[in-house]
């Protein structure tokens, strides 16, 4: 009966300590449970967080590549205002260039009838003025002086724009080369 006493109290000690174990591992499956949900939470909390920086990302990525097509779309502006100035330059400059050679040509027909008329002047006066008369050279010497003193004259003009003041530059330089 001892025996069966101790052997009653043993079963009844290991029942208590399976109870104890029982109540330990539920309470250890319990706390992985809260674990488990700390971690879900966490994760949500995680992902929420991630979302929010990709979605940051993404605007500001939108942002940059719609600035870079304005500065894109800015620099081909300018570089076709830039082509269409230089286009007119060049414009500007043939017709100055047209221009001043008209104006030249003129210029050489009006010497060229000079030229005729003092010719033909002393051929008509006869042979006894030819002493006070002035020589070829001389006289185109005169002419191209006084053609440069009213070049330097239009030139000293302030008000002169500077396509103005090229084609009296370019017309002087052309009557310069051409009565030398």
């Amino acid at each position: 009966m001892k025996k069966m006493i101790v052997f009653c109290i043993a079963l009844l000690m290991i029942g208590i300590g399976m109870t104890q174990t029982i109540n330990t591992a539920d309470a250890a499956f319990s706390k992985d449970e809260v674990v488990k949900e700390r971690f879900a939470l966490k994760r949500e909390q995680l992902a929420e967080v991630v979302s929010k920086k990709i979605a940051h990302v993404e605007n500001s990525i939108k942002k940059k590549l719609k600035e870079q097509e304005a500065n894109k779309i800015k620099k081909q502006k300018e570089e076709e205002d830039k082509k269409a100035a230089a286009k007119k330059v060049e414009e500007e400059q043939a017709a100055n260039q047209a221009a001043a050679q008209e104006a030249a040509q003129a210029e050489e027909a009006a010497k060229q009838a000079v030229i005729q008329e003092e010719q033909q002047a002393p051929q008509a006066q006869g042979n006894g003025e030819t002493a006070d008369a002035v020589s070829g050279a001389s006289a185109n010497g005169q002419e191209r002086g006084q053609r440069n003193r009213e070049w330097g004259n239009q030139l000293s003009d302030p008000n002169l724009t500077p396509a103005e003041r090229q084609g009296i530059i370019q017309e002087k330089k052309n009557y310069n080369r051409n009565n030398h």
